[in-house]
């Protein structure tokens, strides 16, 4: 066994991207949470197939591309776009992204997804911040790592509360919930769904615990949005689930994502200002 980074770094891909380094937050920004590059300044932008060994995602709705930019002053690092483990790609090289970022400088992490509705509480449209997940990918992404054999792989408690506060501030409804996150590339059938739920799930998706995993056991802080782009099968009897309906929904929500996550990124920027720490 080795270690974390010994196991999913890239100092190719680092070096290829030095003109990345620097910045402390960054975003992972799933279907439909891209809009927020949009609402920025865009420093400098890297399409995924020029990095070494990084990847590339083929998923609409994902351009595919490592993204410097800056938000009323505060620099972030963003994924615009994903990889998914059900285009192929492995679960190791989907953390090994993650580990592009650290070695760039991130230390506080922003994942985002769409999601089905779990919780029948919930409506389409809604955000929600994710404070707990299962993994039901059945393996980990840092498996033979054994530095990551003690790492806490929940979203970070203080990342939570600081993503709360922004949002209340920002007047920015946000429901709490947990995430079941599966393989895909298929939607789960209403038995999936019903286990979900039984397990404590209020939103499904096809990502976001790979990203989680993999920055907690690098020593990142980590805290994840989904937003509930349709109800998951079974949970309204008779209604089918598409990609176009998921697109749809986050075009029509992307305004308020951006709302959101710039708000988080100056919320994570105070915090770091108020503590003393502007590295």
């Amino acid at each position: 066994m080795g270690s974390v980074i010994g196991a999913l770094g890239n100092p190719e891909a680092v070096a290829h991207l030095g003109a990345f380094a620097g910045p402390r937050v960054g975003f992972v920004l799933g279907s439909g949470w891209g809009h927020f590059i949009e609402s920025t300044e865009v420093v400098a932008a890297c399409p995924y197939e020029e990095i070494p060994g990084f990847g590339e995602s083929t998923v609409a709705g994902h351009a595919g591309r490592l993204v410097r930019g800056r938000s009323a002053g505060v620099e972030y690092l963003a994924m615009q776009g994903r990889l998914h483990h059900y285009e192929g790609h492995s679960l190791e090289r989907i953390a090994g992204t993650i580990a592009v970022l650290y070695g760039l400088g991130v230390r506080e992490l922003v994942v985002t997804c769409a999601a089905g509705g779990v919780n029948p509480a919930y409506r389409v449209g809604d955000l929600v911040l994710i404070h707990d997940y299962v993994n039901f990918m059945l393996k980990s992404p840092v498996r033979g790592a054994v530095d990551a054999l003690n790492a806490f792989t929940l979203p970070s408690a203080r990342l939570v509360r600081m993503a709360e506060d922004a949002a209340e501030a920002a007047a920015i409804p946000l429901r709490k919930g947990v995430l079941f996150s599966s393989k895909g590339p298929t939607y789960e059938t209403p038995a999936e769904v019903r286990m979900a739920r039984q397990l404590g799930a209020d939103v499904v998706s096809m990502s976001t615990a790979p990203e989680l995993i993999a920055a907690a056991s690098l020593g990142m802080e980590a805290v994840a949005f989904s937003c509930v782009t349709n109800m998951a099968p079974g949970v309204v009897p008779g209604r089918e689930v598409n990609h176009e309906e998921v697109i749809e929904v986050m075009e029509a929500r992307k305004g308020r994502f951006s709302e959101l996550l710039s708000a988080v990124l100056a919320r994570f920027d105070a915090g770091r200002v108020a503590g003393g720490d502007r590295g």
